[in-house]
């Protein structure tokens, strides 16, 4: 797939217009990120960077060729592809969900603090980001049973299947320019 930079506009809302920049760089990298009314100064009224996580909070009124079953297609895109060269684990960990797995069921994975008894180091309440000899579960430097790859100890790159790239490029383009041009 050929690299290309899209800036879609997928409406606005309290802060403003949703801007977000799809990058698709010419070694296979997916990244994505987003600004709630930029002004001309480079500040904003309202989030940037990952801002998929309140993306739907963020618009109340869509641009043209937007409607909420496209927005949410574009966040859970955003949310499975981007930064694909930054994986923890191989194909077959994260065939296993092991980016998923909670360290304590009861708590959201993006819970940050302590989540066992003695655990030394804040993380994530993830297995991913500690240790067997921290935690029974810990996951982080685990071999994969299949390839042998320790898990979290390099960033491996997933591809892109094509279809997800010809969604993003397919995408409406901004009808507005957002204040950063």
């Amino acid at each position: 797939m050929q690299p290309f930079t899209k800036v879609v506009r997928p409406g606005t809302g309290p802060d403003g217009s949703v801007f977000c920049e799809i990058e698709f760089g010419n070694k296979g990298r997916l990244s994505i990120s987003g600004v709630v009314g930029p002004k001309r100064n480079g500040d904003c009224r309202g989030g940037c960077g990952q801002i998929v996580d309140h993306l739907a909070e963020d618009v109340s009124a869509f641009a043209p060729g937007w409607d909420i079953e496209l927005l949410q297609r574009f966040a859970d895109t955003w949310k499975r592809w981007h930064l694909n060269d930054m994986r923890a684990g191989c194909e077959h960990q994260r065939a296993e969900g092991w980016d998923k797995r909670p360290i304590d069921p009861n708590k959201p994975t993006n819970t940050y603090g302590k989540h066992f008894e003695g655990q030394k180091q804040d993380s994530w309440n993830l297995l991913g980001w500690i240790t067997e000899s921290e935690h029974p579960d810990g996951l982080m430097c685990r071999a994969c049973p299949v390839c042998g790859y320790k898990y979290g100890t390099a960033w491996l790159k997933e591809e892109v299947p094509s279809d997800v790239i010809v969604f993003l490029q397919r995408l409406p383009d901004t009808d507005r320019q957002p204040a950063w041009v």
